[in-house]
Order: C-alpha cells, then structure tokens, then sequence
C-alpha cells in the first residue's frame, strides 16, 4: 500500500547476476573499450569488430560460449584470407591471447592484438568466389569448437551435392578421417569459339624438300641467285599453302567477330543507358534506406528499455512534486478544501500509477535475460 503523503520506495526481488554473468559484462566492455566499430549482432553472445587494412574492411566475428569467459571466445574472419594466425575455416587460431584466454584475460586487448598483426602483417586477400560458385570457406562454425559449445557443427564431404558444382572443400583440422578435395571442374567456353587464349598450331616442317632435291646444279645455282624464284618455290609449298588458308579463316573469323560486336552495340547501349538507370534508382533507394534507417534508431533511442523506464521515473516524480505544490497551496490556505482534495487525490493517483509500472517494467527487464538464459 502506498503511503497518502510519503514517497514510496520500489521494492525489487530481482535475482542478483552470477559471478560469471558479471564476468561476461566485463569483457563484453573491455571489447568496447579497447575497440571501435564494435556492433552488437546478438546481446552477450555474437559482436563483429571491423578494421581497414590497406583499404580492405576486414570483420573479425566474436562468438562468446555459454561458459564465457570459462570457455575462450571464438574469432571469424571475413573476406576470405590468408595469415598465420587463421586456419583455413577462417577461425582466428594462432593468437596467443586466445589460445591462452581464461577469466583473467581481457577480451578486448586480445581483438586489438589481432587487429594489430594483421595491420603489421597484413594479409592476403582471397578470392570471394571458387571456380563453382561456392565460397572457399564454411558457413558454419568449424568442428573443432568442442561439445561445449553453442553452435552446430557441420561436416563437409568430399562428395558434391546435386544442385552445386565439384569444388574443393576445406579439410577440417583434428578430424579422424582424411579426405581428398575434389578436383577443380575445367573452364569451359560458351558459343562457337575457340577457349580463350587461342593458340594456332604451326604445320609440321620436314628436314629437306623433295622439291629442291629434285633440281640440278644448274637450277639451283639459278634458285641461288634470283630471289624471287625463292620465294615463288617456297610459296608454293604444301605447308606455306596451309599457311595462307589458316590465315585467311583466321582473318574471315575475325571480321565475322568484328561485325558480330558491331551488331550488338545497340544493345549494349540499350543496356548501358538501363544500368545507369538502375545505379540511379538504387542511390535514391540507397539515400531512402538511409533516411528511414536514421528515423528507426531515432525511434529505437526513443524507446529503449532504458529511456521507457527513466521516462517513467521522471514522470512519476513530477506528478508527487505537483501533488506536494498542491498540498503546500493548501496549508498555505490557497486552496479550499473540497479543491485541495479533488486535484490532491488525482495527483496522487497518478503518482502511484507511475511507480507502480516504473516498479512492474523494471522487474520484467530484469527477468528478460533470465528467461532468455533459460531458453537458449
């Protein structure tokens, strides 16, 4: 029951948070504290923290275990790369911070000294897509993460499935059984031409001609001393005749080639000028996410749990500090008594409303990550 005239205190049962839960807050600040660009994917679970090297955003994925920080974190890197430090899942396992991580270790200094080697050592940018389409590393968490933790593990066979191209998969390291990447498919050109760089085969030149042979002295001595019968004799070899009729449909090819990529010119206009329209139409689309993404954080700030709750305190301390005007008015006789007890009573009332869900939110924010805790 609250009290007519006194202020009532709210009275909390909420549990108190575990030392390891308090544990956990303390390195998820370390993280923000040591770190910038730290987005929170999933609260106390999932956080990325981005960097530029060499004008390349790298995003390091920082998976927290139910037993963090019993159990050491785990640290994905994106884009695909190629460092001492990562593995060829991608997972961050040649830091010295994580491999030794225990509750005494502080999980932000340990994400700077990642970013840190790679800005003293920068790695190697891979490419994003194999031959098959498919990316060069798993989607998943890799096996080796134990059965402690959260996340699924994810076998990857040697075989392909029916629907992608034969690529090689990563081998998992610590695995029982070894297994043979797949070979790469072979690179195919579509259409009617030949695979690109195209490389012309020379036709096969004997060691002696029987038309020289042939000869007698006299005309070769002739064949010596007049150049162009030298070059008529030669011209009219099996092999320089091959010649000229490879070079002529060689040639026939390329002005068939030349008119074809005339003829498609409209069309490549025609696409090019849709293009443009369409990098147009996705700036103005880019420039409304943009405006309506601002107006959500404008309307999430507004309505955090935080601010709800301190809007709520705020509110019920105005109304009992113009219930207290109200009953100063009255001993002041400022007010009549029928008046003093109408606008009394209504503040009150309201006041005590106010308390009564600022005391009833608080109590279902402090069982939110209970509940949560108890589910996952």
């Amino acid at each position: 029951m609250f009290n007519l005239f006194g202020r009532s205190k709210p009275q909390s049962n909420l549990p108190a948070p575990t030392a390891l839960q308090q544990q956990r807050h303390k390195q998820i600040e370390t993280l923000k504290t040591f770190n910038q660009n730290v987005c929170e994917l999933r609260r106390d679970v999932e956080y990325r923290v981005t960097c530029s090297i060499n004008n390349v955003t790298i995003s390091l994925n920082i998976q927290l275990p139910p037993e963090f920080p019993k159990d050491r974190p785990i640290v994905v890197v994106s884009p695909p790369l190629r460092h001492p430090w990562v593995n060829e899942q991608m997972v961050v396992t040649g830091c010295p911070g994580i491999n030794s991580f225990s509750v005494h270790t502080d999980l932000g200094r340990v994400i700077r000294t990642i970013i840190d080697e790679f800005k003293n050592n920068p790695p190697q940018i891979l490419p994003p897509v194999s031959a098959g389409g498919q990316l060069p590393y798993p989607s998943h968490p890799p096996q080796y993460m134990g059965a402690s933790s959260p996340y699924p593990t994810t076998s990857y066979p040697s075989s392909t499935s029916s629907y992608m191209p034969q690529v090689p998969m990563p081998t998992l390291p610590s695995t029982s059984t070894t297994t043979t990447p797949t070979p790469r498919p072979e690179i195919r050109v579509q259409g009617n031409f030949s695979p690109v760089p195209f490389k012309y085969k020379m036709p096969d030149i004997p060691e002696s001609f029987d038309e020289v042979n042939s000869l007698s002295v006299a005309d070769l001595k002739e064949l010596h001393d007049n150049e162009t019968k030298v070059v008529d004799l030669f011209s009219s070899l099996p092999q320089c005749q091959q010649l000229y009729q490879d070079r002529d449909k060689l040639n026939d090819a390329t002005e068939e080639l030349a008119r074809q990529n005339l003829d498609k010119q409209p069309m490549l206009e025609l696409k090019k000028k849709e293009l443009i329209e369409k990098v147009e139409e996705q700036n103005e689309l880019r420039r409304m996410f943009d405006k309506s993404s601002q107006r959500q954080n404008d309307l999430m700030d507004q309505f955090k749990p935080a601010m709800i709750q301190a809007n709520l305190k705020v509110a019920a301390q105005q109304a009992e500090e113009e219930s207290d005007v109200i009953a100063e008015d009255f001993l002041e006789g400022k007010t009549e008594i029928d008046e003093f007890l109408q606008k009394f009573m209504e503040k009150r009332v309201l006041c005590h409303i106010r308390h009564a869900k600022e005391e009833k939110y608080q109590q279902l924010m402090a069982n939110r990550p209970l509940r949560s805790t108890m589910t996952m």
